[in-house]
Order: structure tokens, then C-alpha cells, then sequence
């Protein structure tokens, strides 16, 4: 049996459920795991496992659009409010004295692996930037470059990176492994249907998409606005697990923003996505424009009408490429980590 660390990025729910998968493996196979994370993460994990509250770095939005220097701002005032807890959370992981560190793009939990010597295993989709070819748009690369300065500085030197990731690139590390995006079992357990809906998820400021779905023909479940009741053609839902489930099987397609959790278990559920990726994040350009070459869906960044339009006239190409993707469990990146452990402990 190993004792792990495992840090976890509070921000939004994406690492939280993959890392939810990965430790509920790593229990059942009788290894001790303390969480060290933050924010949503903290609202969806410490009801069924054992956590450790940690002060939270995030990324700060305007107009869907990523602010760098508000996000620095930001980071810098929580580092020095929260800085009396330092000490305490030192202390609570000498005390645990993990064999080995596991962190999903959370930086604190990577400093303390490096400060106490302990091998330090990141999994996540940030490091495929960094340690693999990636295609960039032209006018990216001078945000690809800070972005991959970013990631690099908040989870550095770890003895593997394990990258999850819908499309494949070459790595350019000897340590790093790419691996099929890591789903929730519930996401496996769905049987999907197609009813005559298109899901739509929210999580940045898109105030004009409201408008533009408004003009058209189509039905709409709106989730991620914080409201209930029906406007028109849009039904707005307040997030509940159950539901949020039911409406992504069963829809006709996907709009959302361009995480790879969604887009991976909507590909999972062979559902059409209309990506709509946050300005500056360039992670969520390139997941959208991979998702465009493959024939899986369409990118755009501020959707217009003639774009909807677009979307909805290819939905039987959208349909036909994704009858063909190879759909897959989470045993390959289980099987890697198993191997890992038992090489350290």
C-alpha cells in the first residue's frame, strides 16, 4: 500500500472529476489518499474522501476573455492573504509523509514534492502544450508562449506527466505519456439517445449568446447561468448532477466552451459540439480547433447566426465522423499509474 498527496486545481469542475476517477482507483486498490485542494473541488470532493482545504490560485475572466494581469494580481493578494497557513499545511503533509505526490495541475502540492524530496506524478491535460508538437494557430503563438511559460512554472520537475488529451501528438519528453481523456463512470454508464435539444453549458461571460439562440428555430437547455424557467425557446436548469447527466445524454448536440472534459465526453457520447473557446486561453483554441479538423464539430469565436446555421446544416457530418471515434475506459492510464507506484514504493 502507498500513501499519496494528490493536489487538485479548485477551478471550475474539470480536475476534479478526472481526479475523482484516478482516486477511486487508487483506493480501491488499498492505497491511502489525502486530497490537498480548493474551491469547487473542495465542494465536490470532501463529502466522500479524505481533504485537506489549501489556498486556491485561479484565472480571472472579463467578457470571456482571460485577463493576465488580473489573474497575477489576484494570485499575488491570495498568496499573501493566505500566507499564515504556510506552516500548517507543511505540517499536515510531513505528517502524512506521502511514498509519492500526484497533482493535477495544482502548484502547491508540486512545491512540496520538490521542498520534502518525494516523487511527484502530474496528471493532467495542461502538460501536452509542454511536452509534445502541438499545431497553433498563427495568430496564438504569442499567447501558446506565455501559456506554456504559465504551466511550466506552476507544475514543474515531476518524475512522470501523464497527459490526457482526445487527440494525439508526439511527446518530446522521454517522462511524459499521453493517454484517452480520463471520464467519470457516470459518463461511461450512459446509454445516449438523441432528443430534439441542444445542450448548451455556460461558465464565462457570453452575453450575446442568449441573443443570437433566441432567433432561432431551435430548442434549448441552458445550464451554467445560475437561473431556472423557460424564455422562448431556451429553458434555463440550476446544476444538479442528475440532471446535468440526463440532458448531456440525451441531447442533439453540444455548446459550450472548449474544456477538454466536456468536449471529451461529449465525443464520448458521439455528440456534435459547437465550441466556443475563452479568448486568450489557448488550450481551449487548440482543443477547439482539433475538434474542427477532426469533422467533430465547429469553432468559433463569437458565435453569429450564420454560424449556428453552419453548425446545424453539418450535423450529419458531425454524426457520421463520430460513429467512427474509438471510444474508451480509463484502464491504460490505470495500468501506468499501478506501474509507477509499484516502482516507488
Amino acid at each position: 500500500m502507498a500513501k499519496i498527496i494528490y493536489g487538485i486545481a479548485g477551478q471550475g469542475f474539470g480536475h476534479s472529476t478526472r481526479s475523482q476517477e484516478i482516486i477511486r482507483f487508487l483506493i480501491s486498490q488499498g492505497h491511502q489518499v489525502l486530497i490537498f485542494t480548493y474551491g469547487q473541488a473542495l465542494f465536490l470532493l470532501d463529502k466522500n474522501f479524505e481533504v485537506a482545504e489549501i489556498p486556491g490560485l485561479g484565472l480571472t475572466y472579463k467578457n470571456n476573455k482571460l485577463i493576465y494581469w488580473q489573474t497575477i494580481f489576484k494570485n499575488i493578494q491570495t498568496i499573501l492573504k493566505q500566507s499564515r497557513q504556510w506552516k500548517p499545511i507543511n505540517q499536515k503533509f510531513k505528517d502524512f509523509n506521502p511514498d509519492l505526490v500526484f497533482t493535477d495541475f495544482e502548484p502547491l502540492t508540486a512545491l512540496l514534492a520538490k521542498r520534502f524530496h518525494k516523487p511527484l506524478i502530474s496528471i493532467d491535460n495542461q502538460h501536452q502544450l509542454t511536452n509534445s508538437l502541438i499545431e497553433v494557430p498563427d495568430n496564438c503563438r504569442h499567447d501558446f508562449l506565455m501559456d506554456k511559460l504559465a504551466i511550466k512554472s506552476l507544475v514543474w520537475g515531476a518524475d512522470y506527466y501523464l497527459a490526457t488529451s482526445f487527440f494525439n501528438t508526439k511527446v518530446t519528453k522521454k517522462n511524459t505519456f499521453i493517454f484517452p481523456p480520463i471520464l467519470r463512470q457516470e459518463i461511461l454508464d450512459l446509454q445516449p439517445k438523441k432528443e430534439n435539444y441542444i445542450l448548451v453549458y455556460q461558465t464565462s461571460n457570453f452575453n450575446h449568446l442568449v441573443e443570437i439562440l433566441k432567433k432561432t428555430d431551435q430548442q434549448f437547455v441552458v445550464f451554467g447561468l445560475n437561473k431556472e424557467g423557460r424564455e422562448n425557446n431556451l429553458e434555463y436548469k440550476n446544476y444538479s448532477s442528475r440532471e446535468w447527466l440526463k440532458y448531456l445524454a440525451d441531447c442533439q448536440a453540444i455548446i459550450g466552451n472548449a474544456g477538454a472534459s466536456l468536449i471529451s465526453e461529449a465525443l464520448h457520447l458521439k455528440k456534435p459540439y459547437l465550441a466556443i473557446p475563452v479568448k486568450k486561453q489557448t488550450e481551449q483554441i487548440i482543443n477547439a480547433q482539433y475538434l474542427q479538423r477532426r469533422g467533430y464539430g465547429l469553432f468559433t469565436y463569437q458565435l453569429t447566426l450564420d454560424d449556428f446555421q453552419e453548425f446545424i446544416a453539418n450535423l450529419p457530418k458531425y454524426e457520421a465522423n463520430l460513429a467512427a471515434y474509438n471510444r474508451q475506459d480509463n484502464s491504460a492510464i490505470f495500468e501506468k499509474i499501478q506501474e509507477i507506484i509499484k516502482k516507488y514504493s
